[in-house]
């Protein structure tokens, strides 16, 4: 086993100061000195990825204290230095991994998590860690909170989307229905003036959803007669009489145009 990655092991000595006596972990100080040691694995079995050990290393970085700043120069020579016979990938493109996974721990708050004994590197492990209480406590409550069962999954409801129609769709049928009675009416010889309050005791509205008034009546039948679409809903305008009250020039009492 060589002893390649010593030197980054100094420089992380003199990065932490008198913290590193108790912060640089065996596991640690194993992955640094010696990267992933493949005589630990056997023949076929799968091994870690460059990524994992990155991402193991970059959290303890950060649970030691280090910033995003301090680590990465020391991170992505690491990375190119140990891990690049891991990875087919260009030293170029290793920085820029490194850099983006020490990103994703630090913008995560990512926690430092080993395994103590069992972890997936096979690194080295002592119970003189000064976190391996720590570690086994963490790794007991991980395991009591995978056996509970999960709440049952609930979809939320759907939400309910109301449509909002155009007030001249809203008020459409009973626009239709009140032609409908109005020609009626003047097919019996009702004047103009008792149409419109037979109209609006029955609460049909105009097609605006107005009241009827004698100008917006006079107008909807004078549109009637001399529309050119084809008769629809049986308003035949092709056989329309004249209203008993056409003769009149303006509506009573000042009445307005507008439906």
């Amino acid at each position: 086993m060589t002893n390649k990655g010593t030197p980054f092991l100094h420089t992380l000595d003199a990065m932490l100061g008198d913290r590193s006596k108790d912060a640089i972990y065996p596991c640690i100080r194993d992955l640094v000195e010696h990267g992933l040691d493949l005589t630990r694995f056997s023949a076929g079995e799968t091994t870690p990825q460059r990524q994992d050990i990155t991402q193991y290393v970059a959290a303890w970085l950060r649970h030691a204290g280090l910033s995003e700043d301090e680590s990465s120069g020391w991170l992505i020579d690491y990375c190119v230095a140990m891990l690049a016979s891991l990875s087919k990938r260009s030293p170029a493109a290793i920085r820029h991994s490194t850099k983006s996974n020490l990103r994703y721990i630090h913008r995560s708050a990512v926690p430092f998590l080993c395994q103590c004994a069992d972890n997936s590197f096979r690194a080295n492990c002592s119970s003189d860690c000064p976190v391996f209480d720590d570690m086994q406590a963490k790794l007991r409550a991980k395991a009591i909170e995978a056996l509970q069962p999960k709440p049952p999954f609930v979809r939320p409801p759907t939400p309910v989307i109301e449509l909002v129609l155009p007030v001249k769709q809203v008020y459409l049928e009973q626009f239709r229905l009140s032609l409908r009675l109005a020609l009626e009416e003047i097919q019996k010889g009702t004047k103009m003036g008792r149409i419109i309050g037979i109209l609006n005791e029955r609460g049909l509205k105009t097609r605006t959803g107005r009241k009827w008034n004698y100008a917006i009546l006079r107008n909807e039948l004078q549109n009637l007669r001399n529309s050119q679409v084809p008769p629809q809903d049986g308003l035949k305008s092709a056989c329309l009489p004249e209203c008993p009250d056409a003769v009149q020039t303006a509506p009573p009492n000042g009445q307005k145009d507008s439906g």
